[in-house]
């Protein structure tokens, strides 16, 4: 199992990694510009590689891999996390224990 995470972890030109998409919409926020460009440019886009062959996210790795503007790219994965989100059914709430009623008998 060590070894799934592992293939599907992102290692940053400035060493910070991560191995989802959550992890990866953090880490672009805060990004510095010099390190997503050694990661994206009109000639490659490594974001989109990890996307479409290590995450198994095919779709948005297509949608992101002419986005050169970091900003543009941002909004793409935000707006896949919120899709995403809005799919997953929402648990129900578990009930919880009803408390014994006592009574206060007056003597």
């Amino acid at each position: 199992m060590g070894n799934a995470k592992h293939k599907k972890t992102f290692y940053l030109k400035d060493g910070k990694t991560f191995s989802d998409l959550k992890g990866f919409a953090k880490e672009l926020a805060r990004m510095p510009k010099d390190v997503y460009e050694h990661h994206v440019s009109s000639e490659k886009n490594d974001f989109s590689n990890w996307l479409k062959f290590s995450m198994n996210k095919e779709d948005l790795g297509k949608k992101i891999e002419k986005q050169v503007h970091k900003i543009e790219l941002e909004l793409e994965v935000l707006r896949h996390l919120v899709h995403d989100a809005g799919k997953k059914p929402v648990p129900a709430k578990a009930k919880s224990p009803k408390k014994p009623t006592v009574k206060v008998v007056k003597k």
